[in-house]
């Protein structure tokens, strides 16, 4: 399915039936959606961020704009913890105005009823971000937001420990398979690839590069697909590495996990772009040889990236300035020095990006990041449901699994559509499966 063609079409009496009302309280009924206009004196916006750096933008932008002023509240804690603290202080009547989020939670924030559309104020906004990330803050027709961050998935990889045992750079799957096994043939005790206990959201974002999006709204209904050919046919593939003796299964947030890129225990990394950073500080093994290469793809010829993090700003019930709120958030989220002090990769439109000069030395002088914005513009969209956040630590209990051999990826799939189904219709939420 191409990118370009698919859009989020449903109806906006989705709204009515579930999505938004299912968990809503009702009280202080926030605008249905802001006008675009400047404020006709003073105002100012309070903003919750756990990124550190904000502060410094959040002054700068302060002193340029006196007419809208941003109050910043650190939001510390992992993003489960954030959402727990936000829910906390929407039942208190003490959220701010905006905060940012990562783009699997805001369906579960809509049923919450914790956010306001923003649709009209941010429409001149739309042209600056990508498609795939736009339609991330839109659902059944309105907007909740501004994309702030992207995550394309990429493949990072030693170049010389490629060259020594003979390995092309696998473009498909199927070359990327053999690879794997020549690896653990030449140099046993040696992996290409690894995928630990912990690393659901990187095998949901594996599917999401082959796999049509596993929750769409049609008919005034949610539906549900997540075992679907495509998934399957993704999760066998990983199953069939596994089984083979062909992954390292090191937790990717162990301390082992660098210590095995280090010492070249693993070759190679499948993930977001937040990892390229990530590895230029924190392995040691190997400067100046890593190399970035797009994702292998299913199909010979084809290119497609899918996407792995990132975030929204989002405007919150009860915001009494949604759209200059919003006008802050697209300055912030469009200023290319902006977001990369923030260590985000950008959700923006761009023909040209710069690399930080460690994360540049590291991958031996390759701008990597000019690299990972062109594997931006292949990402296949995506889709998160309204009970995502509860999906997650069956996800995570399932790929636990799935490393120690008592459960499958198949397996995986089949809980969660299960799970899935299930805690939709316990919040009234009307679903369909295929």
């Amino acid at each position: 399915m191409s990118m370009n063609r698919w859009r989020w079409a449903a109806p906006v009496a989705v709204l009515s039936m579930g999505l938004l009302a299912a968990c809503g309280n009702g009280d202080d009924p926030a605008p249905a959606d802001a006008e675009s206009s400047g404020p006709a004196e003073p105002v100012t916006i309070e903003y919750w961020s756990g990124l550190q750096g904000t502060d410094v933008l959040v002054d700068e932008w302060n002193a340029a704009n006196p007419d809208i002023q941003v109050s910043l509240s650190t939001s510390d804690g992992s993003w489960g913890e954030q959402f727990a603290k936000l829910m906390a202080a929407q039942q208190a009547g003490d959220a701010p105005c905006m905060m940012l989020m990562p783009y699997d939670y805001i369906p579960s924030l809509l049923v919450a009823d914790a956010l306001i559309p923003v649709t009209e104020a941010v429409a001149e906004y739309e042209s600056d971000y990508l498609e795939s990330t736009w339609e991330l803050v839109n659902y059944a027709g309105e907007t909740y937001g501004v994309p702030s961050g992207s995550g394309p998935m990429a493949m990072y990889y030693r170049a010389d420990k490629f060259a020594e045992l003979g390995i092309e750079v696998p473009t498909t799957w199927a070359e990327f398979e053999e690879a794997a096994r020549t690896v653990t043939q030449k140099a046993p005790g040696t992996y290409l690839i690894g995928l630990g206990g912990d690393s659901h959201t990187d095998f949901v974002s594996l599917v999401g590069q082959k796999s049509s999006p596993w929750f769409e709204i049609a008919d005034d209904s949610w539906q549900v697909n997540v075992t679907n050919p495509d998934s399957e046919d993704v999760a066998e593939f990983w199953q069939g590495l596994r089984d083979e003796g062909l992954l390292n299964t090191t937790n990717r947030w162990d301390p082992t996990f660098y210590n095995d890129l280090s010492e070249g225990r693993q070759l190679a990394v499948v993930g977001g772009a937040w990892q390229a950073p990530l590895l230029a500080a924190n392995v040691s093994g190997g400067a100046g040889e890593w190399a970035i290469a797009p994702l292998p793809n299913w199909t010979e010829g084809e290119v497609a990236s899918s996407t792995n993090g990132g975030g929204a700003q989002l405007a919150l019930k009860g915001c009494e300035h949604p759209a200059e709120a919003m006008k802050f958030a697209n300055w912030l989220t469009t200023d290319m020095d902006a977001i990369l002090s923030l260590k985000s990769f950008p959700a923006m439109k761009t023909d040209k990006m710069t690399t930080p000069d460690d994360v540049k030395a590291f991958f031996g002088g390759a701008e990597v990041n000019q690299e990972l914005s062109n594997y931006a513009q292949t990402m296949r969209p995506w889709r998160y449901s309204p009970t995502w956040t509860e999906g997650m630590t069956l996800l995570g209990d399932s790929m636990a699994a799935f490393k120690d051999g008592t459960g499958t990826l198949s397996d995986l799939l089949a809980a969660l559509q299960a799970q899935q189904v299930e805690s939709m219709e316990a919040k009234g939420i009307s679903v369909t499966e295929p």
